[in-house]
């Protein structure tokens, strides 16, 4: 039998396409966001993450750099060698937090906001 899996974010999650940079094991990685909300992010990433692995990101915004601690929730192995992962935002500065979330409130009737799976197709190049 199959369950309703029950939506645990308290924030929503917008369709933003974002680069994202972030430090693992000493090395600058670069990502691409594929959702993003007050509450976290999921991007595809070239580098391996596991659940439970903690990252500061700067996720680069209208020309701004906004900067986020995160715990990755949960990941998964693209066909391609990617990474899905989905982060939640543990520790931010609050300027950051301001600027997000002013972002997506002036953009939310022009953003498409995530409800169920991602399309993944979407992603591949």
């Amino acid at each position: 039998m199959v369950g309703i899996r029950k939506e645990r974010r308290k924030s929503p999650r917008f369709a933003i396409k974002k680069s994202v940079l972030y430090n693992q094991a000493n090395r600058l990685a670069s990502a691409k966001t594929t959702d993003i909300g007050s509450g976290g992010i999921r991007i595809i990433s070239d580098m391996p993450m596991r659940k439970g692995d903690t990252f500061e990101f700067l996720v680069i915004l209208e020309g701004m750099g906004l900067k986020f601690k995160g715990t990755v929730i949960h990941t998964t192995s693209m066909d391609d060698g990617r990474v899905l992962a989905g982060i939640s935002f543990d520790e931010s500065s609050n300027l950051s937090v301001t600027l997000l979330d002013d972002y997506l409130s002036t953009h939310t009737n022009s953003l498409p906001k995530v409800d169920g799976p991602l399309n993944l197709d979407q992603f591949v190049s």
